[in-house]
């Protein structure tokens, strides 16, 4: 491997481990990053480039001459970020990103993107498509790798302070389901084997990987209890679906089971074991073959039922939003609501899910009344 120069970190290959360890010591604190691989020689030069990477990023590597390009910068932010323990969807989104600022800002040096090179950049994403949702995280990625950049002396300002984003429209999130059409929905899914998963999406609001991640050992049948500890997501680096942790640590909750859920899921159970595809401790949703149910094909599943129900095409996750709206609406405590639905902020229940329907506008409106009670005329006369 390269020589490096002293502080920059080592690299070893762990044959116990079969990965590659790059240590560095950051503030004075000893850090160990692993690449998994045979050992080789491009195996080589890869854990050598992600330490060259990791010692940019955490001001290791002396700064020679000029501050580094962008992109350089950027790509070493996210291996940082990556070796803090974000997860892989995440790292995945940053190396999106990241090609968009590639293609649309290009590779200036660090200390050269001015406020309007960036706001110029936003213009261009919002032209060519992309919602708010991802011109802001484009805008997050880019402060937090200057942020970055200020604190081991890569830049001497953060541009991305200065840069305003574009007005945009927020993205509609979702909508209500009547009445007449989630009766209709349960009904067209009454036959299929997965019943009991739609169910319990449109009864209890949980969301599709915290549905896909159950398994028998969160459902108490006897005590009525419902655990949600986990999720099940699909891993856009891998390709594969596994069980991980919840959107949040507060999205980990104890549901009380409805009678009519609690018989929903007892039949479930019965059907699974006529099928050989029970497990105490496996996963209460599972394929023909038994395994995991992958998101794509569960969509696939939701817009068959949607055109059997003769339902307009709408998303699975409008179940949760129909959940959330009428627990506020039956109960008028929000606070409750979002509970149930596993959310830390009210802000996030009734910003992104409470609806206001038509009924909603009529019956608060009926009964406004500015005119006293009785006849004004007789009221003159007397």
């Amino acid at each position: 491997m390269p020589r490096r120069s002293k502080g920059e970190g080592s690299v070893r290959y762990r044959k116990d481990l079969k990965a590659y360890e790059i240590r560095l010591t950051v503030a004075g604190q000893r850090k160990s990053v692993y690449l998994k691989g045979p050992k080789n020689r491009d195996n080589d030069r890869q854990a050598d480039l992600l330490r060259r990477k990791l010692a940019l990023a955490y001001g290791l590597a002396p700064l020679e001459g000029s501050p580094p390009p962008l992109l350089e910068w950027l790509e070493a932010h996210t291996e940082a970020l990556a070796a803090e323990g974000r997860r892989d969807n995440t790292v995945y989104n940053y190396v999106l990103y990241l090609r968009l600022v590639r293609l649309y800002l290009g590779n200036p040096r660090l200390d050269q993107v001015t406020p309007e090179a960036l706001e110029a950049l936003y213009r261009c994403l919002a032209a060519e498509g992309y919602s708010k949702s991802v011109i802001t995280h484009v805008r997050n990625f880019l402060h937090s790798a200057y942020e970055r950049a200020l604190r081991y002396g890569r830049t001497p300002h953060n541009p991305v302070n200065l840069a305003k984003l574009p007005r945009l429209p927020s993205r509609e999130a979702g909508r209500e389901l009547s009445e007449d059409e989630l009766q209709r929905i349960l009904q067209a899914a009454q036959d299929h084997r997965l019943f009991p998963l739609f169910y319990l999406l449109a009864a209890l609001g949980l969301r599709r990987g915290e549905a896909l991640g159950l398994t028998w050992n969160d459902v108490d049948l006897e005590r009525g209890e419902l655990h949600i500890r986990r999720a099940l997501v699909p891993n856009h680096m891998t390709g594969k679906v596994s069980l991980g942790p919840t959107k949040t640590t507060g999205s980990q909750r104890i549901l009380p089971l409805p009678e009519e859920t609690r018989q929903v899921l007892l039949a479930h159970k019965e059907r699974m074991e006529l099928e050989g595809l029970y497990h105490p401790e496996g996963l209460v949703f599972l394929s023909t073959t038994g395994t995991p149910l992958r998101p794509e094909n569960l969509r696939r599943l939701w817009l068959d039922i949607l055109k059997k129900a003769g339902v307009k095409r709408t998303r699975l996750h409008d179940l949760r939003a129909t959940f959330i709206t009428r627990i506020i609406r039956q109960t008028g405590n929000p606070k409750l609501a979002a509970a149930l639905a596993g959310h830390q902020s009210l802000t996030t229940a009734l910003q992104h899910y409470a609806k206001v329907s038509q009924d909603d506008l009529k019956a608060t409106l009926r009964s406004l009344k500015l005119l006293p009670s009785g006849n004004p005329e007789e009221e003159d006369k007397g």
